[in-house]
């Protein structure tokens, strides 16, 4: 089924076009996407947010906690036609409900322990990008994952202190190696729709992962652009599809989260 296939009440539809910045337009655009869908959610509890928040001792960011405060969490899945006979279920933007971003402990404390940080009193961790300044990670830093991929690398939020803002990275689960990936979390869900929600592709800004080559081949099919440098990309959050459609605008407007249509009905396909 279509992106176009399903109509749904324009308040519904402005709400999740703004929010992934036309990118469903976009995919029901491209030959052999189909059955382009979302999850619908609830907004999280206001007493959700500070219990977590109390919990975790941190504040989260003003754009992530009015993205909560809007929707529980995203989901957004599409498909890929192969041949007549051979769909398969290939690209997802998935943003986890609140209650499953957890605290990364174990992959901290080995931080922590690693061999050239037990004598400093300020251990550092170098980051792959040169243009980052280095973490100071101290026994008040907290690593929160968003999203495991492949048990190869986790997406994290990151706080240096608990006063601090959290940045988004990429922990190599293998090296320990820390990739930035974005400032913010709207930065980091633009991204994700600048790439099209194509699978595993954060681990192209990874220097120890690679791609799977299923991945890689859909990556060449439908944006292989985005195999080129990451750097050139991060920094001007270009979008290209190969086609004459109009992208995603590359800002997220802060607004949209509060002009979601008020509804408690259960996942819908669009």
């Amino acid at each position: 089924m279509s992106a176009s296939s399903v109509r749904q009440k324009p308040s519904d539809d402005a709400f999740y076009e703004n929010l992934t910045l036309g990118l469903i337009k976009v995919l029901s655009n491209i030959p052999r996407i189909t059955n382009i869908n979302y999850d619908k959610r609830n907004p999280a509890e206001r007493n959700s947010v500070n219990a977590w928040e109390s919990r975790h001792n941190v504040i989260l960011p003003p754009d992530m906690k009015a993205f909560y405060l809007c929707t529980d969490g995203f989901c957004l899945f599409w498909s890929y036609e192969y041949s007549a006979n051979d769909v398969k279920r290939v690209g997802k933007i998935h943003i986890p409900h609140l209650i499953q971003i957890t605290l990364v402990r174990e992959n901290l404390e080995t931080i922590m322990a690693s061999p050239g940080n037990q004598n400093s009193p300020k251990p550092t961790i170098s980051i792959a990008n040169d243009a980052i300044p280095p973490l100071n990670l101290t026994t008040k830093s907290k690593i929160f994952e968003l999203s495991n991929i492949l048990e190869m690398a986790k997406v994290v939020m990151l706080y240096e202190t608990p006063e601090a803002s959290p940045r988004i990275y990429l922990l190599e689960i293998d090296t320990l190696k820390l990739q930035f990936l974005a400032d913010t979390f709207s930065e980091y869900l633009r991204m994700a729709i600048a790439h099209l929600g194509l699978p595993y592709w954060e681990l192209c800004f990874s220097t120890a992962c690679s791609l799977p080559t299923w991945t890689q081949q859909l990556f060449l099919l439908l944006a292989p652009h985005l195999l080129e440098n990451n750097e050139p990309r991060r920094n001007t959050r270009s979008f290209h599809n190969g086609t004459d459609e109009t992208p995603p605008f590359n800002t997220l407007d802060p607004s949209v989260f509060r002009n979601k249509p008020k509804s408690s009905k259960t996942p819908k396909n669009r």
